[in-house]
């Protein structure tokens, strides 16, 4: 620089430069004010003006929190360390006790001391943000610092997320972080901060520098009670309704607290709750903004057949212009069909629109209001509160009242047009939807369907899991229990199923997943065989921080964690470690459980099913009667269940059923069960063919397929042996096609399956390679399978 005024013959360089430094100060050339002549640059450029946003009501209102406001307000009017650090989980409202404060600042609700001082809030990514430079950061924050510093008005610094601070900047080679930058000023009462971070954050990254802890005083911001959560949404609640320009009824705001507390558990409120209404109400509107469906199927119908008429208008034959005229027909009806549902919906629009701005009107006349009373300005305020305010009120007052009489009036005009067409109203039920979306719990109200489908429910089980009417009776009571409300909502329904193996016990939780979510897969199944070990607890529920794999979580927190709403089928459950049962008790008492990290995940919306076969021996013991089991053998399985498992576990068990030796009858039932689920499994293979198995060949193959000791399990065995076997070597050979009927029959004493072509009309094998049926599957058996291994 001095070369170039050396240069141009000026005199005394030495003395211009100086000069010239003295005026750009800490500017830069690409500073964004680099060129005007605003002062506080970096404030303008790292920092947002809280007090500002406040005072052009850019901030919600803040209700409730005046304990944690006062608390924030001593801290600062102290003499030495006046830097309030405000700690509390995420969601909270730690920002909204700070916005509170400003909102106060504004409305000189505070001490003389904070009456005139500004709230800024700290920008660290746009601090750290470009910095390519070592030193440029440094110079940043100290150009913040020093503008703090030399203000003339008093400024209380924000940092939300405090702890980016410890680290921020540093180059990792003696370069200074930002807060080694802010303790010198901190401990010389130069600077006044506010901090805010969570729990976690503030013990791994803060509490390690003792240093910089001392210089903050900790607010603990605790998690609002479902009164305050209601309270502040009931504050809240205008602003979502000028925003999406719905009417949130105050039974939502309620239903959105309760159901917040009681399924978003693994967030905290205000903030679940806020959510919840904020998306309610985005669905109504969105919904309010799509044309109905009603109209969009008749302009649909009606663009179908004027492209219809179009197309005739150009034949000239007969039959061509007999449809025309039925077509033009057609088509004025539609016109007269949804002219009147058009004008409905778009006077309902327009009506809507006006109640709106009506609305926006007298948000800003209020604002105004705020505004001549904060500036003195009395006249102007008395003009806005006993005039122009109470006049937008009537005029809304009576826009709302013409929007019901004209309802009224079209809905008793003798016209089929239905309710009102544009929905603006957010009710209990449209939070409900948004709860069962987000977490998969069925929290919406009963549909008639629904209700009878659970009324039938031991019908629609029963025709799956046969002869066991006791267990089915005990889940239907526990499913209706828990989605009419009257369960215990802190204890998820827990069951552990008895019995010889075969009987249905695994089944039975399939149906129950196949009528909760229409798929038999839908549950978190564990074979406890898996976990005989003690070290597989951490498998389940995560290993504890400082073991391989502490980050990945358990396989039961994860899963339950994913879908809360869901049945945990323990199989098995006598198989397991002391230890992983000991882990159960929580789960089946409180309906909570902790993984490795200390997290507690919520499991009270779970349905808990283990099965034992711990006593099955006294049900399959010679001399035990077929079907229900009598009140000696029962105590003999409760007996050896408790000699197994610890008093604590059993006691936490809403019920334990015992299974029942199936009869013959019962097996019998099962053979057509079985059939059925074959025929299923050909359609959905796309094979169209019939299976038609006659009587005689149905008792053959319950009689056959019947054992005391194993149940159910050796008839399908003989099923795929006698019939599928059989009937997959007719299908291949053709002999069996599609469209055609697989008879099955019995004869001397054999199951035969029938073929309906010959081997010559099939062509497709040579005679002497062309085997009887039964021959093909002994061949394919081989002569040493053993033949009545299901007996």
């Amino acid at each position: 620089m001095q070369t170039a005024l050396r240069d141009a013959n000026i005199p005394k360089p030495k003395l211009v430069q100086e000069a010239v430094q003295a005026i750009r100060g800490t500017k830069r050339v690409d500073s964004k004010t680099a060129d005007t002549e605003q002062d506080n640059e970096n404030l303008a450029k790292f920092t947002i003006d809280m007090t500002a946003m406040a005072k052009d009501k850019k901030v919600d209102p803040v209700i409730g929190r005046e304990e944690e406001i006062r608390r924030v307000i001593r801290i600062l009017s102290r003499r030495t360390k006046n830097n309030p650090v405000l700690i509390g989980e995420p969601g909270v409202g730690k920002t909204t006790v700070v916005e509170g404060l400003a909102q106060r600042i504004v409305n000189r609700d505070v001490p003389d001391n904070l009456k005139h001082c500004r709230l800024l809030s700290l920008d660290v990514g746009a601090l750290v943000a470009g910095s390519k430079f070592r030193g440029e950061f440094e110079e940043r924050m100290k150009g913040v610092l020093k503008e703090i510093t030399e203000s003339k008005e008093m400024i209380v610094l924000f940092v939300d997320e405090i702890h980016l601070l410890m680290g921020a900047g540093s180059s990792g080679e003696g370069g200074m972080d930002a807060a080694n930058l802010l303790k010198p000023m901190l401990a010389r009462g130069q600077l006044h901060c506010i901090g805010a971070t969570t729990l976690a954050e503030y013990r791994k990254y803060v509490e390690k520098d003792a240093a910089f802890e001392r210089r903050f005083q900790q607010v603990l911001v605790k998690e609002p009670s479902i009164t305050e959560t209601i309270s502040i949404l009931r504050g809240l609640k205008e602003k979502y309704d000028r925003h999406h320009r719905v009417n949130i009824l105050d039974s939502a705001l309620v239903a959105a607290a309760n159901l917040a507390a009681r399924y978003l558990t693994t967030r905290r409120m205000p903030d679940s709750a806020i959510d919840l209404v904020d998306e309610a109400a985005a669905a109504v509107q969105v919904a309010r903004e799509s044309q109905p469906e009603i109209i969009d199927s008749l302009e649909r119908k009606l663009r179908q057949l004027m492209i219809e008429i179009a197309a005739l208008a150009k034949e000239q034959d007969e039959a061509s212009q007999t449809r025309l005229i039925q077509a033009k027909k057609d088509a004025k009806n539609v016109e007269e069909e949804l002219a009147p549902l058009l004008e409905k919906y778009k006077s309902e629009i327009k009506r809507g629109e006006e109640i709106h701005n009506a609305k926006v009107k007298l948000d800003d006349l209020e604002k105004r209001l705020e505004d001549a009373m904060n500036n003195r300005d009395d006249a102007k305020a008395a003009d806005l509160k006993y005039g122009a305010i109470p006049e937008q009120k009537a005029v809304i007052k009576d826009l709302e009242a013409k929007k019901v009489a004209a309802d009224a009036a079209l809905n008793a005009s003798g016209q089929d047009l239905g309710t009102s067409m544009v929905t603006d109203i957010v009710t209990a039920d449209n939070i409900n939807e948004i709860v069962a979306r987000w977490t998969g719990i069925p929290v919406t109200r009963l549909r008639t369907s629904e209700k009878e489908k659970l009324i039938n429910m031991e019908k629609g089980l029963g025709k799956i899991v046969v002869g066991q009417k006791e267990a089915v009776q005990s889940v239907a009571n526990a499913i209706r229990l828990q989605r009419s409300g009257l369960a215990n909502p802190n204890q998820p329904p827990s069951f552990l199923f008895c019995g010889p193996s075969g009987t249905g016990k695994t089944l039975l939780t399939k149906a129950l997943a196949e009528f909760l979510f229409d798929d038999s897969r839908a549950m978190i199944r564990f074979d406890m065989s898996e976990y005989q070990e003690r070290h597989s607890l951490s498998r389940m529920i995560g290993a504890p921080p400082g073991y391989v794999g502490h980050d990945a979580g358990g396989q039961l927190t994860e899963a339950l964690r994913r879908k809360p709403f869901s049945i945990l089928l323990f199989d098995e459950v006598e198989k397991a470690a002391k230890e992983i049962l000991t882990v159960l008790l929580q789960l089946m008492d409180d309906g909570r459980i902790t993984d490795g990290q200390g997290r507690v995940v919520d499991a009270k919306n779970c349905i808990v099913v283990m099965t034992s076969n711990l006593g099955a021996e006294y049900l399959t013991r010679a001399g035990v009667k077929e079907g229900r089991v009598d009140s000696s053998t029962r105590e003999l399985v409760m007996g050896a269940l408790r000699n197994y498992f610890l008093p604590e576990f059993l006691n936490r068990i809403n019920s334990v059923v015992i299974f029942n030796r199936l009869t013959r009858k019962e097996i019998r039932k099962i053979v057509d069960l079985r059939i059925s689920e074959i025929q299923k499994r050909l359609e959905d293979n796309g094979r169209k063919v019939h299976i038609d198995v006659s009587d005689e060949a149905k008792d053959y193959l319950g009689n056959s397929g019947y054992s005391p000791a194993y149940g159910a399990r050796p008839l399908a065995r003989l099923i795929e042996k006698e019939v599928l076997n059989k009937l997959a070597i007719l299908i291949l050979r053709n002999n069996i096609r599609d469209g055609e009927v697989a008879r099955v029959e019995l004869d001397d004493g054999r199951i035969i399956v029938l073929s309906n072509h010959s081997d010559s009309e099939s062509g497709d094998y040579d005679d002497d390679a062309v085997m009887d049926d039964s021959d093909a599957v002994e061949e394919i058996a081989g002569d040493d399978m053993e033949e009545d291994f299901y007996d």
